[in-house]
């Protein structure tokens, strides 16, 4: 690929506005609805026309998207899956790669890349905020949709309240993110999590990529309680840092929130700073320097 600057490049996402991509300031963000309509007006054509590379996020992409810009642009277009690729998301690369207008797919979970033929690359994340230092209310915060976790969140609860573990659980149902009812922003997320001394994650069946809690945990020092076994092969694991429930013991729980966070090396969290992550788009041999997770992630 050409050298292309970070001013030519496009994320389109469900929403501009979610969590911390307004913080994304060296490119442009905007929703898929709202790109569609770059096509109507002079101004918009102009600006579209401008852009070298367009990433699609899966979420809120809909597979004429790409189709129905084409003819206004000759940015090279990709289709990143954030999120566990559930049936829907299947699907959805089926029909994009029939319509056979995105140049190239990715996924941020290198054993599902693997499986589906995709390219791979990381999450990402940017800090959002600088979290003040204060003593935590609660040890442990589980905030996000249902998708088929709240019986497990319930069954955690009550056996982390007979080892007196305090957590929070924020659960809201619904299959419309933002739009649910009792939907969390994420500048209030982040309250709840600065009032915690972790994380809980509890993964959708079959998942095991890093999800977006995991990468609240690394960036901003917090202890993370998951259902990732998966999460053991990343080079950025560390015991005192990550639980793992149903390989470690529960019974550990409480020693393991009392001990000291463990300082990660400097270039392992920054691995998946969202500058990074759009280098290894533009310059794919990045991608050979993983200092991602190990190989036996991909052995099982």
């Amino acid at each position: 690929m050409k050298e292309i600057s970070y001013s030519k490049i496009l994320l389109v996402a469900k929403n501009a506005h979610l969590y911390f991509f307004d913080t994304l300031n060296n490119i442009d963000v905007i929703s898929g609805r709202r790109l569609v309509h770059f096509i109507k007006s002079d101004v918009g054509k102009h600006r579209l026309a401008r852009y070298q590379l367009i990433i699609f996020l899966d979420s809120g992409f809909k597979a004429n998207y790409p189709n129905i810009i084409k003819d206004f642009t000759e940015a090279k277009m990709i289709l990143f899956f954030w999120n566990h690729l559930t049936q829907k998301y299947i699907d959805l690369l089926h029909t994009s790669r029939e319509i056979g207008v995105i140049d190239s797919y990715y996924s941020f979970d290198p054993i599902e890349a693997k499986k589906y033929g995709l390219y791979h690359n990381s999450t990402f994340y940017t800090p959002c905020i600088n979290l003040p230092l204060q003593i935590p209310d609660y040890d442990l915060f589980f905030g996000g949709n249902d998708k088929g976790r709240t019986q497990l969140a319930h069954v955690i609860l009550d056996k982390c309240a007979s080892l007196d573990i305090s957590i929070l659980l924020y659960i809201i149902n619904g299959e419309k993110g933002f739009k649910n009812k009792g939907y969390l922003p994420y500048p209030k997320f982040l309250e709840f999590l600065i009032n915690s001394n972790g994380i809980l994650e509890i993964m959708q069946e079959n998942q095991t990529g890093l999800t977006l809690r995991t990468m609240e945990a690394i960036f901003f020092k917090k202890k993370l309680v998951t259902t990732n076994k998966a999460i053991k092969h990343y080079l950025f694991y560390h015991p005192d840092n990550i639980f793992i429930l149903g390989e470690d013991s529960l019974e550990n729980l409480s020693k393991f929130l009392e001990r000291d966070y463990h300082p990660l090396e400097h270039e392992k969290v920054n691995f998946f700073e969202s500058q990074n992550w759009l280098d290894r788009f533009l310059f794919p041999e990045k991608e050979l320097l993983n200092i991602e997770y190990r190989d036996s992630l991909l052995d099982g």
